[in-house]
C-alpha cells in the first residue's frame, strides 16, 4: 500500500463516520478501500472514516470503546479496560477482519486476532473501517473487512494530555515534533493503568480481586522527499505491559514490536510505484502468582510492491506482489511453527460519470493451504449528491490460526481454509448537512471455523468447521445538524445463521446479536461543549446449542468539554451511567458506572 501526498485541510476535515462527526457534505477521502486515495463514495463499499478530532470529542479510553455501536461493529470483551476484546464485524469471526497499522498486518499467528485493546489512542490519527470483502486485495483475514488505524505524523505542534478516574484510572500522553515537506520527525509516548475490575463473576476461576492493566508506549516515525518524484518514511512502535485476569494463568506480560519502511517512486502523475517491508513482533508470557507458565511469540514479515498506473483520467490500474512470513516461537509445543504465503494482485478502477466500476482479483498461495483466487466487482450510479446507488459481488479465503490448528489439547489439524460469497447492495447522500448511508448484504461462508464449549458452561472451548453459514444484514446511520447541535444514529439488523445441518442448524451463530444501534447528541455553547451516547445491543447466545443466553443491555454515557484557552481543553465523562450490569462474554464482568477527568494541551 502506499500513502498520497498529504491531503488538503479541508478535505480531512471532511471526513467522519455519521455516528461520530458528518460536519460538511464533502465526501471524505480513504486509501484502505482500494490501496489507493480515493473518496468514499468512489469506493463503491460502506465505508466509515474516524478523525482525531472525533476520537477526542468521543473521550473514548480504548479502541473497542471508540468502534462499538458502529454499523456491523460488535465486540465481547473479556472482563473490563485492557481485557481480550474480540471484534465481530457483520457477523463475522473475530479474525475475519483484516487490521492493519500504517499498512502493516497487525496481530498474532497464534490466536488470529489482533490486539485492539492495547492501542493507544492518544497515538492515533484517524481509523478507517472497510466493511465487507477485501481479499481480492489483502488476501487472508479480509473476509468480513478492514481496519487501518494511522497513528499520528508530522505534527509540529506539542501535545500533551493527563487523565484519570474511577478504578484507579490515569494515562498521560506526550507527542511533538519538527520539520518540513524535504524531512520530518514525530516522537510520542503514553502510559495507561488501570486497577480494573473483578474480570470473571466466579463460576470456574472464583477469584474476587480485581484485575488490573497497564501500558507503555512509544514511537518514532519519520520521513523525507527528494524532488517531487521520491519519497520514503519509516516507523518503529514499541509496547508493552502487564495484564491481570481470574483463572491459570491469571497474569501476563504483553509486548508488540514494529517496524517498517515505505520507499515510494512516482515520476509522473500517471505512474507511481512503492516498497513496503515490514516486521511485527507480538508476545506473551504467562504467569500463575507470578510463577512462568507459559510464552507465545509470533514474528510475522512482510513485503509488498504496489504499482499505480493511471491509464487515462478515470481509469486506474493498481497491481502489485505481497509476501508474508509467519514464525512462532512459544514454549508449548506446535506440530508445525512457520509458513509462508505469496500473492499476486490487480484492480482496474473506472470513472465513466456518473458510473463506476470496480473489478479486482488475487491469487495466493499458501505454503501451507495451496492456492486460493479471490476476486470482487463492484458498479455506482450517482443520481445526484443526495443519491448514489451501489452493488457488488466478493469472495474470500481465511486460513485457520496456528491456534486453530495445533493448540493442545484443544486444536484440529484437520481444519479447513473458511471460504465466503458476499452480495451486497447500497445506497448513501449528502446534502444539507444530512449525511446518510445504507447497505442490505448477505454473506455464504463455507468451513466457518467455531470456537465454542465443549459442552454449556465448560471452560474447554474447541474449534471445528461448520459446513456453512449464512450471514444477512441490514445496515443503517444517517447524521444531521441542526445549528450548533449534531445528532447522528446507527443501527444494524442481523440474521447469523448456522447451516451445517446438524444439531446447530438454524441457530445464532456464538455471540452475535441480531440487533445494535448507537445515538450520539453533540451541542456546541462558546466554550462549552456537551454531549451523550446511548448504546444498545440485543441479546446473544455463548455456545452453539444457543443454550446459555447474555442478555441485551444499553448503556448511556454523558461528557463535557470546556476550552479554557485557546490551547488548554478539560474534559469530563461519565460512562454507564445508569450503571447497567451485563455481559458480552458469558462469565465476563463489565465495568459499571465510572467518571473520568482529562486536561489537553496542545501548542498553537
Amino acid at each position: 500500500m502506499h500513502y498520497p501526498k498529504p491531503l488538503s485541510a479541508a478535505l480531512l476535515l471532511a471526513l467522519s463516520h455519521p455516528a461520530l462527526a458528518m460536519e460538511t457534505e464533502l465526501a471524505p477521502i480513504v486509501v484502505t478501500a482500494n490501496r489507493v486515495a480515493r473518496t468514499a463514495d468512489e469506493t463503491l463499499t460502506a465505508v466509515d472514516v474516524i478523525t482525531r478530532q472525533d476520537i477526542e470529542r468521543s473521550q473514548a479510553q480504548s479502541l473497542p470503546d471508540l468502534l462499538r455501536g458502529l454499523p456491523g461493529v460488535q465486540f465481547a470483551n473479556n472482563g473490563g479496560p485492557g481485557k481480550a476484546s474480540a471484534l465481530f464485524l457483520r457477523g463475522g469471526n473475530s479474525d475475519h477482519c483484516l487490521v492493519l497499522l500504517d499498512g502493516v498486518k497487525l496481530g498474532s499467528a497464534t490466536s488470529g486476532g489482533a490486539p485492539l485493546q492495547d492501542i493507544p489512542l492518544e497515538q492515533v490519527e484517524r481509523i478507517e473501517l472497510v466493511r465487507g470483502p477485501r481479499a481480492s486485495l489483502y488476501g487472508s483475514e479480509a473476509l468480513s473487512g478492514v481496519l487501518q488505524i494511522f497513528t499520528r505524523r508530522s505534527a509540529q505542534k506539542t501535545t500533551l494530555s493527563l487523565s484519570g478516574g474511577s478504578r484507579g484510572a490515569y494515562e498521560g500522553s506526550v507527542a511533538g515534533g519538527f520539520g518540513s515537506p524535504a524531512g520530518w520527525l514525530n516522537l510520542g509516548a503514553s502510559r495507561y493503568g488501570t486497577r480494573g475490575i473483578n474480570a470473571k463473576d466466579g463460576g470456574s476461576a472464583p477469584e474476587s480481586d480485581r484485575d488490573g492493566y497497564h501500558r507503555s508506549t512509544a514511537q518514532i516515525r519519520g520521513g523525507g522527499r527528494w524532488g517531487e518524484a521520491l519519497s520514503v518514511d519509516a516507523e518503529a512502535l514499541h509496547s508493552e505491559g502487564r495484564n491481570q485476569y481470574d483463572g491459570s494463568p491469571n497474569e501476563s506480560d504483553f509486548q508488540q514490536d514494529l517496524q517498517a519502511l515505505n520507499l515510494r517512486y512516482a515520476p509522473s502523475e500517471r505512474y507511481g510505484t512503492s516498497v513496503k517491508l515490514a516486521q511485527n513482533l507480538d508476545a506473551t508470557s504467562n504467569f500463575k502468582n507470578r510463577a512462568f507458565a507459559s510464552r507465545f511469540d509470533t514474528r510475522r514479515s512482510s513485503a509488498s510492491w504496489q504499482n499505480d498506473i493511471t491509464l487515462v483520467a478515470g481509469h486506474q490500474i493498481v497491481g502489485g506482489l505481497d509476501y508474508q512470513y509467519d514464525e512462532i516461537l512459544s514454549s508449548t509445543t506446535y506440530d508445525r511453527s512457520k509458513r509462508t504465503n505469496k500473492a499476486a494482485f490487480a484492480q482496474y478502477l473506472a470513472d465513466f460519470g456518473a458510473v463506476d466500476l470496480q473489478l479486482a482479483g488475487r491469487h495466493d498461495l499458501s505454503e501451507q493451504f495451496g492456492h486460493h483466487s479471490t476476486g470482487s466487482l463492484a458498479a455506482g450510479y450517482t443520481f445526484s449528491p443526495a443519491l448514489r446507488l451501489r452493488a457488488s459481488y466478493g469472495t474470500a479465503f481465511k486460513a485457520p490460526s496456528f491456534n486453530d490448528l495445533y493448540w493442545p489439547n484443544a486444536g484440529n489439524p484437520q481444519l479447513h481454509p473458511e471460504t465466503s460469497h458476499t452480495r451486497e447492495i447500497g445506497a448513501n447522500g449528502r446534502a444539507g448537512g444530512f449525511v446518510w448511508q445504507t447497505s442490505l448484504f448477505r454473506t455464504r461462508i463455507n468451513n466457518l471455523i467455531a470456537w465454542a464449549p465443549v459442552s454449556a458452561g465448560s471452560a474447554i472451548w474447541m474449534p471445528s468447521n461448520v459446513s456453512q453459514a449464512h450471514i444477512t444484514g441490514l445496515e443503517l446511520n444517517a447524521s444531521q445538524r441542526f445549528g450548533q447541535t449534531q445528532v447522528a444514529a446507527a443501527a444494524t439488523f442481523l440474521n447469523p445463521k448456522d447451516h451445517s445441518g446438524g444439531a446447530s442448524e438454524g441457530n445464532l451463530l456464538v455471540r452475535r446479536a441480531r440487533q445494535n444501534g448507537r445515538i450520539d447528541l453533540d451541542h456546541d455553547h462558546g466554550a462549552w461543549r456537551f454531549g451523550a451516547s446511548v448504546l444498545a445491543v440485543g441479546k446473544r447466545y455463548e455456545n452453539a446449542a444457543n443454550s446459555v443466553k447474555l442478555g441485551g443491555y444499553a448503556t448511556l454515557d454523558l461528557r463535557a468539554e470546556y476550552r479554557l484557552a485557546p490551547a488548554w481543553r478539560i474534559q469530563a465523562r461519565i460512562e454507564n451511567l445508569l450503571d447497567k450490569s451485563y455481559q458480552t462474554a458469558y462469565g465476563y464482568n463489565q465495568p459499571g458506572v465510572g467518571a473520568f477527568l482529562s486536561l489537553r494541551y496542545q501548542a498553537q
